[in-house]
């Protein structure tokens, strides 16, 4: 309760400072003001920038260890629901590059397994999709587009340079 408020409105009654009538409309005010906010519970407005959602863009790839092609699936629906942000959108579309190649990388190996090359290859591809993958995590979470080492380029993706940005995207 606002007491506080209720013992300056009777201070400023009792000098005669404020009217009998406004001293009740004021009264009311802030005790109806308390019924309100009391009755509605205010949400909760989780703040977060597009910084911290081209994070979870990026390590979304991870999916497919749970459920095959839920790495390429994840971060589609990620990058389209967000794709209006200039920012998710560049980050989309690094990663969307890399999935593809990934994918393609795939296959060549796959069929390299005949020759046991293809075995050594997909080892290899594994690895560099979990290092490229936090390394793209990290640069997305400070500001940085880059696209992934080795990774076809798909869509047209505008690089920044590796120096620190302040987050602009900010939301309320």
């Amino acid at each position: 309760m606002d007491l506080d408020q209720i013992e300056k409105l009777n201070d400023l009654k009792q000098k005669g400072l404020i009217s009998e009538e406004e001293y009740q409309q004021a009264k009311e005010r802030i005790l109806g003001a308390q019924k309100q906010s009391a009755a509605q519970p205010q949400p909760i407005v989780v703040k977060t920038n597009n910084y911290d959602y081209a994070l979870i863009l990026h390590l979304s790839q991870f999916c497919s260890w749970f459920f095959p092609f839920l790495g390429l699936i994840v971060p589609l629906i990620m990058w389209q629901t967000k794709k209006e942000d200039p920012y998710i959108d560049q980050q989309g579309k690094v990663v969307m590059n890399w999935v593809f190649s990934a994918v393609i990388y795939s296959l060549v190996s796959i069929i390299l397994c005949f020759l046991i090359v293809g075995f050594f290859m997909l080892a290899i591809l594994f690895v560099c999709s979990i290092v490229f993958t936090i390394m793209g995590a990290m640069d997305a979470n400070k500001g940085i587009i880059k696209n992934y080492p080795m990774s076809i380029k798909f869509f047209d993706v505008q690089e920044t340079p590796r120096t620190p940005v302040a987050p602009t995207g900010a939301q309320s």
